[in-house]
């Protein structure tokens, strides 16, 4: 918890680590990059990959600080164990400042202050890693802070983070092999007036003290005492005569003796840990939200900002009166109101509650994030004693496309991804702000197509790209959460589950496909591993074995009852065919060979050709008859589908038994995240919507409209009570089948410079449009109806960016290329 006179970040001007992106669509210059793909090439064109995401400010070539760390804490007085350090330096300048560039790296979240001001806009930088592998590093103009100045001073507090968190937990981040006080590296760069350059370094000179902060965790909280923070540290002139000195880390060449290695974020070596430049998106205050007040009648109040967010809270008192006071945060209430904050994988009692002492000074967090809706506030009155405002934070990651329909259901869908995603994007895309904050490979990789279609991700997910490759081991494994201190490789940490993992061949071939970069070089030969590994898993019966699968289907609160080597085996199967198809590994053909035998072998062991189902345990081969039947099971004939594997001859009856166990049970679906993030579009495609439709606004449990009615603004983790995470992506990966299916909205050529629009019409719609870029499609039925009253037809628009072509396939079957400008059909 930080105090007003050091926490106000103000947005007047950028965050100066926002990546540079290619050229938008809507730009002219975008034509100037085109496709290789001799098929769908736009006469006239030359295709070159465009650069991959860098900051603005890169690294210097060579690093010359130290990085330091505090001295044994019993040595700084009125420290305790758990303290967060404060290292400042200040330095008299030959001549008055004219710019200044920081660069800074932690391990741990760094807040950083020059002349006493804040240095950025950023929080919790500067940013999560490996930290056995690089530490992450930021570069920030300062120049504002410094200028005319003779003499400055850099104030560094650090927090915890992920590399040494106190709080015992279930993935092993407070056992790492890194764990050690927080670490800091830091150059200011000064250009004086007299045209030289300073260098003013982290080293041995620095000071270290604590102050106010007490303790902090990333899942427990903060705790603050405004009385033991020494007023005024961050400023030049302040007297830290008495603070000892910071110790510089033992140097040790060979960590960063490995440069240069395959990683898509450029790396600079140091003394010790190797810098990383960071390249996703800042994290920012992005919102500021006044809770409605509940009184619960015994001096505890509670305040709902509205929907969970991912952030923290501001306290502002309205007096100087000394009051401690408890901040509870959390995404559910009790049945006598009070704030549910508990976490079965946090053992110590306390979970995301801030313990603050206030004198008269606003405080709040800074080195961590809860996952919250509701607040409640013990020892103050809220309005009275002090103002409480919710602050949102998310990487600054830009939005730019989405969908918009008449349908309500829709359209609360297309809000609540949204809000949900944005509370899952900090350091990496994350399963939820609140109960874990991990990594998790299964989410995104349910999601991807419609995050690709909302956000741009190419410095985002590039950089977690280079996660995945720190986790990787020699053997070519992958973990199921990335970063990973160790966890999610083996039996007993949901692994091994390549339905998680493959995420990385599928990402890999995703970002290119999207955004054009070239990322096989790096990637191509650790994707090769992977696949291997996993090819040299499958077993006696040539299937992948996982054990996940389609994970929290309606009344489970883990994997399916079914057989989840289906599933593990489709899987990858699409990892594979995605690397072939690729055209970028020697191994192409080889690949392709073993995707087609995992078809085979799961048709083989699983498909009932009598009955037309793919059966839900094996039929066949080293395990059958399996024990027990959990019967007909959705996921199974959904995953099949649509991986194309059904026989040809028996497509049709598949559905229809898909579509007769969906209305046996009242419209409802019974699939986890794999099964209804593929289940409506394969109905669309199956030329059944209606019922595409009809599970999507079922009005009772499980579906998105029974969510909607109940009140949330962000996705569930699960489909029926109970219910843990309130703000969890993955159940709303079906998203897709809006703009890809209904508006009929796909990608054909890197970087969008091709695109088809194949829309289906659905009785009961009455319209529908997705953008992604410069580019919009979308259609309405004629005469104002839904589609299922009137005679008119309908009307379809498109947009075409310059730089692009548009393949339009109407619902009679014409067809139309068209280049840019607006396009308009009646149908």
């Amino acid at each position: 918890m930080r105090g007003a006179d050091r926490s106000s970040h103000p947005r007047s001007s950028p965050p100066a680590t926002l990546v540079q992106v290619t050229t938008p669509l809507s730009s002219p210059d975008h034509a100037e990059h085109e496709t290789a793909d001799p098929d769908t090439a736009i006469p006239g064109a030359a295709y070159s990959r465009p650069p991959l995401p860098r900051p603005r400010i890169p690294l210097p070539e060579s690093w010359r600080a130290d990085w330091i760390t505090a001295p044994s804490l019993s040595q700084v007085p009125g420290s305790t164990e758990t303290s967060a350090p404060l290292f400042r330096r200040a330095w008299d300048l030959p001549s008055a400042a004219m710019r200044a560039t920081l660069h800074l790296s932690g391990l741990g979240t760094a807040l950083a202050w020059v002349n006493g001001s804040p240095a950025n806009d950023q929080r919790l930088a500067p940013g999560l890693c490996d930290y056995s592998v690089a530490a992450r590093a930021v570069s920030w103009d300062v120049s504002r802070h410094v200028l005319g100045s003779r003499r400055v001073s850099l104030a560094v507090e650090m927090g915890r983070g992920f590399f040494d968190l106190h709080t015992p937990e279930v993935w092993m981040w407070s056992t790492a092999p890194w764990r050690a006080t927080p670490r800091l590296t830091a150059e200011l760069h000064v250009t004086c007036e007299d045209g030289s350059t300073q260098v003013l370094m982290s080293d041995g000179s620095w000071r270290c003290g604590t102050g106010g902060l007490r303790f902090d965790s990333l899942y427990e909280g903060e705790t603050w005492d405004e009385a033991a923070e020494p007023h005024g540290w961050r400023d030049p002139d302040f007297e830290d005569a008495a603070w000892p000195s910071a110790e510089a880390v033992t140097p040790d060449p060979a960590l960063s003796a490995v440069l240069p290695r395959p990683r898509a974020a450029r790396e600079v070596a140091t003394s010790w840990l190797p810098l990383r430049e960071a390249m996703t998106e800042p994290i920012l205050v992005q919102e500021r939200i006044r809770p409605t007040w509940t009184a619960l009648g015994d001096g505890r109040f509670v305040g709902d900002v509205g929907r969970v967010i991912a952030g923290w809270t501001r306290l502002e008192p309205l007096d100087d009166v000394r009051r401690e006071i408890t901040v509870i945060h959390g995404e559910r209430l009790a049945a006598d109101g009070s704030v549910i904050a508990e976490n079965s994988f946090i053992p110590t009692g306390r979970f995301q509650r801030d313990d603050v002492a206030l004198e008269g000074r606003p405080v709040e967090s800074h080195h961590g994030y809860k996952g919250f809706r509701y607040l409640e506030v013990r020892g103050a009155q809220p309005g009275t004693d002090l103002e409480v405002i919710a602050q949102a934070a998310w990487a600054d990651v830009p939005l730019v496309g989405g969908t918009d329909s008449s349908d309500p259901t829709l359209s609360w869908l297309e809000r609540a991804f949204v809000a949900t995603v944005r509370a899952n994007l900090h350091w990496v895309l994350t399963d939820t702000p609140t109960y874990e904050k991990n990594g998790w490979t299964g989410d995104a990789q349910v999601a991807l197509p419609a995050l690709l279609t909302r956000f741009d991700l190419r410095a985002f997910l590039t950089s977690w790209l280079d996660d995945m490759l720190d986790a990787q081991r020699a053997d070519g494994s992958l973990p199921v959460i990335v970063p990973s201190a160790g966890w999610g490789y083996g039996d007993g940490q949901c692994a091994p589950a390549p339905e998680w993992t493959t995420l990385y061949p599928v990402l890999v071939a995703a970002l290119e496909g999207e955004y054009g970069l070239d990322l096989w070089p790096i990637h191509g030969e650790a994707v090769e591993r992977y696949l291997d590994f996993e090819l040299g898993r499958l077993d006696a019966d040539g299937l992948a074995e996982g054990i996940l699968g389609d994970y929290l289907a309606p009344g489970r609160e883990g994997p399916p009852p079914e057989d989840i080597r289906l599933e593990s085996s489709l899987l990858l199967r699409r990892a594979l065919v995605v690397t072939a198809d690729s055209g970028r590994s020697a191994h192409a053909d080889r690949f392709r060979a073993a995707a087609d035998s995992l078809a085979e072998q799961a048709l083989r062991v699983f498909f009932d050709a009598e009955h037309s189902t793919v059966a839900s345990r094996p039929l066949r081969g080293s395990r059958a008859p399996a024990d027990a039947d959990p019967g007909f099971r959705q996921a199974p004939q959904i995953l099949a589908l649509d991986a194309g594997i059904v026989p040809p001859d028996h497509v049709s009856a598949v559905v229809g038994h898909l579509v007769e166990d969906i209305r046996s049970r009242g419209g409802h679906h019974d699939a986890g995240c794999l099964g209804m993030a593929r289940l409506c579009s394969v109905l669309v495609r199956a030329g059944r919507p209606d019922v595409a439709l009809e599970v999507a606004t079922n009005p009772t449990a499980p579906s998105w409209e029974s969510w909607r009615q109940s009140g949330h603004r962000t996705l569930l983790e699960m489909w029926t009570d109970p219910v843990r995470s309130r703000a969890h992506y993955f159940m709303g990966a079906g998203i897709d089948v809006l703009a890809r299916d209904l508006v009929g909205l796909e990608r054909t050529s890197p970087h969008w410079r091709r695109f088809r629009v194949a829309p289906t019409l659905v009785p009961g719609l009455a319209d529908i449009s997705a953008s992604h870029g410069g580019i919009h499609a979308g259609w309405s039925w004629a005469d104002g109806s839904d589609g299922t009253t009137g005679t008119g037809g309908a009307v379809l628009r498109v947009s075409v960016p310059e730089g692009s072509i548009a393949d339009v396939v109407l619902p009679d079957g014409r067809v139309a290329e068209v280049g840019p400008g607006e396009h308009t059909w009646e149908l």
